[in-house]
């Protein structure tokens, strides 16, 4: 018999040797991990989907209860109280003005009190908890009778206890006053708090003594300069309002035109919630009873049987009269009529009475009339789109596959366990994942791509070395660090800052908050910037060379060949790190969890590019947040995995045209 022409030699098992132990090792873990993306996909499919139909329930209920025609109205109480928030704040702003010097010297002597005491607390701790037994130790003094043998016994002890805390008290009070006094010379005391303006420089002796008396401890009102600065400030504040009394009695006549349809939707609110009740009631009753009549067949004690059986019999499964619930809604649409119409006429005249912009001097009141022009327009929007809705709104009206899913997709609230209806609306969070993505690019694309182009082409050998590993080091700092270095220096130097004075002509600056769209993109730009320098010097990597010697051998400069010969060739390949750069931004959670702010709101896009120094919360932020709260299979729970899911297609969809991208410029 004629032997192979090749025999397996080594280890052998089964008919298979070292290597095809490997192969199947490697080709079974990768089947696996296709196998387990796939269970993840249909779980998340298949709990996201499972959210439409109900959505498109509650929608139902939501009209069918008439709490959709009650929202007409609460739509117009909204968009004039944004209106008049705005026109009440740049009165404030006015006539807080007048008093300027006065409120810095204040706001900065508390915050210098407050560091003092800070400072201090372990000595004030001591010295109050001494000074409460002392007071215990007087009252049960107070309390002993004198004629009781047991209480003259104990006299002694606690005259021996109070002496001993009144000397303890003593040592404790000089010791603090001491202590005081040196904190108060630290620099630690004058870091003043953000967004507390620099007083004139010669107020700081006053401010000294002033905290000095203030944080001592037998001071009760405040020291004589600080009553006085007070005084002031209230006098030059009177004299300005007085100034703009007419501003202020328009505003009081706007609070008052709305009172009546305030009152009318409160009582339509009412009755809106016991619709709600009553819908829900018949909803949940087939569960209810099924539950009560399961409990009692698996009951062994007779009674319990019995009231579990009773207590199903109470279930009554009645549908309700949706039209006779809902006909005090059709009754009040003259009433609404009434009150909206002159309601409308009030404002309008009582708006031309607002000053206008170039009327006021600060820049807040500046920006809150020119709010409250984008607002008035909108406020009479919501009366023109009242009147019809309520005319309009029928109980029985069919809602579409296409409105269920659009109010999701483009709804502008997201309100959860509301005692009124919860809403699940995309937009607020999307707005903020997307305004804080492109401020991550915006900043991260040309730092990142200028680094890999001069360390790729430009910098020697010892650049490269430095700076290659500095930025990719960046991807090794954890995301929850990032995350308390933005809470606690970013977001603090960033108010910090907006709070100078030469930089008051920036887009929302001064900034109220520390967490914000800005500090939350600026964040996220630092955490993008070595994916797409790595994958930017990966494209010029894979750019000939043969490209860049025959452009220098034409006499070319080494800049006219990066810039006009091998950028313009890897241009594909850097566009592809510029998505996979954007799929890793729109897909960070705890970054943006703990630094975006997390409110739930579209962001105000009046206020124009100051808008990134509002807070805003995410669709990463809003799962991480929310998942771990709701109940397993709730419509709250399934909104939730609706959300991954858009976001999931947004990852996949970035990474597909990306794959796409770097697949053409291997062709190239």
């Amino acid at each position: 018999m004629k032997e192979p022409a090749f025999k397996r030699r080594g280890f052998q098992f089964l008919g298979l040797n070292t290597q095809d132990f490997i192969r199947i090792f490697f080709g079974g873990n990768a089947s696996l991990a296709i196998v387990v993306l796939v269970l993840i996909c249909v779980f998340l499919a298949r709990e996201a989907f499972m959210f439409f139909p109900d959505h498109h329930k509650d929608l139902k209920t939501y009209r069918q209860s008439g709490q959709e025609f009650v929202d007409y109205i609460g739509d117009e109480i909204t968009a004039h109280t944004n209106l008049y928030s705005s026109l009440n704040i740049a009165y404030y702003a006015e006539v807080n003005k007048s008093s300027k010097e006065e409120d810095s010297i204040l706001r900065a002597t508390r915050a210098v009190l407050a560091n003092v005491e800070n400072l201090t607390a372990k000595t004030w701790g001591r010295f109050e908890r001494d000074l409460d037994k002392l007071e215990d130790v007087n009252d049960d003094l107070e309390d002993l009778d004198s004629e009781s043998e047991e209480d003259r016994a104990k006299i002694p002890v606690l005259q021996a206890e109070k002496a001993r805390l009144e000397s303890e008290v003593d040592l404790l009070r000089e010791k603090l006053k001491k202590e005081i006094a040196e904190v108060i010379e630290s620099d630690a005391a004058w870091e003043l708090g953000v967004g507390t303006a620099k007083p004139p420089e010669e107020a700081y002796p006053k401010i000294k003594e002033a905290v000095l008396f203030a944080a001592s401890p037998e001071a009760d009102d405040d020291h004589p300069y600080i009553e006085n600065l007070k005084d002031v400030a209230r006098e030059k504040k009177k004299v300005a309002a007085e100034q703009l009394v007419a501003y202020k009695d328009t505003l009081k006549a706007m609070q008052a035109a709305v009172r009546p349809l305030k009152s009318f939707h409160s009582e339509l609110r009412d009755k809106g919630l016991e619709n709600k009740k009553k819908l829900v009631s018949f909803s949940t009753a087939a569960t209810r009873k099924k539950a009560w009549e399961k409990g009692a067949e698996v009951a062994e004690d007779p009674a319990e049987k019995e009231r579990m059986l009773a207590e199903a019999a109470k279930v009554v499964i009645e549908e309700p009269d949706y039209e006779g619930i809902n006909q005090v809604f059709y009754d009040s649409v003259p009433r609404h009529a009434e009150l909206a119409g002159p309601f409308e006429m009030e404002m309008a005249k009582l708006y031309e009475q607002i000053p206008a912009r170039d009327e006021v001097a600060t820049k807040s009141a500046k920006e809150n009339l020119k709010r409250g022009e984008v607002f008035y327009k909108r406020f009479e929007n919501r009366l023109s789109e009242g009147r019809e809705g309520v005319k309009e709104w029928r109980h029985d009206k069919s809602i579409s596959v296409v409105e269920s899913v659009s109010s999701f997709l483009f709804g502008r609230d997201w309100i959860s366990n509301s005692s009124w209806h919860d809403f699940y609306g995309l937009l607020p969070i999307f707005t903020g994942s997307l305004l804080i993505s492109l401020i991550a690019l915006s900043v991260a694309v040309p730092f990142a791509v200028a680094a890999a182009i001069y360390v790729n082409q430009l910098a020697s050998f010892r650049e490269q070395n430095f700076i290659k590993p500095a930025i990719e080091f960046i991807e090794a700092i954890p995301s929850v660090v990032l995350g308390f270095f933005g809470i606690l220096v970013f977001g603090e130097t960033l108010r910090a800052v907006s709070q100078v004075e030469w930089l008051q002509w920036v887009p929302g600056f001064p900034m109220a908050e520390r967490l914000t769209i800005l500090n939350a993109g600026l964040l996220l730009a630092f955490m993008a910037v070595p994916t797409i320098f790595t994958l930017t010097e990966d494209a010029l990597n894979n750019v000939p060379k043969a490209f860049a010697e025959n452009s220098l051998a034409m006499g070319a400069t080494k800049l006219q060949t990066v810039f006009r010969v091998v950028v313009p060739t890897g241009v594909s390949g850097m566009i592809a790190a510029v998505l996979l750069g954007f799929g890793r931004i729109i897909g960070e959670t705890m970054v943006v969890l703990l630094v975006a702010g997390n409110k739930i709101k579209i962001p105000d896009f009046t206020e124009g590019l100051g808008v990134v120094a509002q807070p805003a919360h995410t669709m990463t932020g809003i799962i991480a947040q929310e998942l771990g709260e709701v109940d397993a299979g709730s419509l709250h729970w399934r909104a939730l995995f609706m959300v991954g899911m858009i976001l999931f297609c947004i990852s996949l969809l970035v990474n597909f045209s990306a794959q796409r991208v770097l697949k053409r410029l291997q062709k190239v």
